[in-house]
């Protein structure tokens, strides 16, 4: 062997072996996980050797990420397939498994941590509720959510706007600040608190005293606007009749009329600057605010005045 030929051959044992490892090789696994929309081939692949070339040819798309929480298999020849044309695989040395199976990662969201959120959510907006015992009983969740990762929050809505009374509550969940779906947790609100309670039956019409009315620990969770003071209702007047034992609400209890059909009245009339008054005959019972029937003693006919005070009608012609 001449001189030239043992050099070449020379070099080419120095060589050879680097030359070859500056080849590109892409070697697929047979398990990934993602947590983003789509995948590319880093997600699925071990790639040789590093640097910028080998980054780009990792960041190429190959198929769209399952769902949340969900898997999908690949074919590894219709993913080489998909990236023959691009000019980042040319002399690519592909290896590794046939098949890969893509896992997608997320958040879980299991029934404990929704009712967690209700539980929560009652205590931070305990200012709004009666001083009660509050408690969330029959809890009935949906099955464990798998949301995308990132920063969880959420907003929830009662079925009934003032909480009191509401058999369910809706969580509007965001990743991200972005909407991600929403559950619904259903339950029983009970709310032990002692309420108003009417000691007798009371008739409408009735004055409320301290005689007929008592203070009773009661569930109120499913009550619209129990009343719980009763200093607040003292001399006021039943509405309608109430059997013995109920929860008092607001809307059994109205002021009592500060007029009385029949009474002798004075009635103020305005018409642009010009005040005058004169007197009437009040035709029913009328409260505060409202509007009554009063007939004009001078002129004999009946106008519809609003009530201003005791013995005082007001009217705008």
């Amino acid at each position: 062997m001449n001189q030239l030929a043992l050099a070449i051959a020379a070099c080419w044992l120095l060589l050879g072996p680097a030359l070859a490892a500056a080849q590109v090789s892409v070697h697929f696994r047979a398990n990934a996980v993602v947590t983003g929309p789509r995948i590319v081939l880093a997600d699925i692949a071990v790639i040789h050797p590093t640097g910028d070339a080998t980054e780009a040819l990792g960041q190429l798309p190959v198929a769209s990420a399952p769902a949340p929480g969900k898997s999908k298999e690949l074919s590894v020849v219709t993913v080489i397939n998909s990236l023959r044309n691009r000019p980042e695989t040319a002399d690519v040395d592909w290896q590794g498994s046939q098949t890969i199976v893509v896992e997608r990662g997320g958040l879980t969201l299991t029934p404990e941590r929704m009712q967690e959120m209700i539980v929560a959510y009652l205590r931070e907006n305990s200012a709004m509720l009666p001083k009660a015992e509050i408690r969330l009983t029959s809890v009935r969740t949906p099955e464990a959510m798998t949301l995308p990762p990132g920063a969880l929050s959420w907003k929830i809505t009662p079925s009934r706007p003032g909480i009191v009374g509401s058999t369910s509550f809706t969580i509007a969940l965001f990743v991200d600040g972005r909407p991600a779906g929403t559950c619904t947790v259903r339950g029983r609100l009970e709310m032990v608190a002692e309420v108003l309670t009417a000691a007798t039956t009371l008739h409408k019409g009735d004055l409320v005293t301290e005689e007929n009315v008592v203070p009773q620990r009661q569930d109120i969770g499913g009550v619209d606007g129990p009343l719980l003071v009763r200093e607040e209702i003292l001399g006021k007047q039943v509405a309608r009749t109430v059997p013995p034992g109920t929860i008092l609400r607001s809307e059994h209890i109205v002021l009592p009329p500060v007029i009385k059909g029949g009474e002798l009245v004075k009635i103020f009339a305005r018409k642009g600057p010009l005040e005058l008054s004169t007197s009437g005959l009040a035709k029913t019972d009328g409260r505060m605010g409202e509007t009554i029937p009063v007939k004009n003693i001078g002129s004999n006919k009946m106008i519809h005045c609003r009530v201003n005070g005791p013995g005082v009608v007001f009217v705008e012609f």
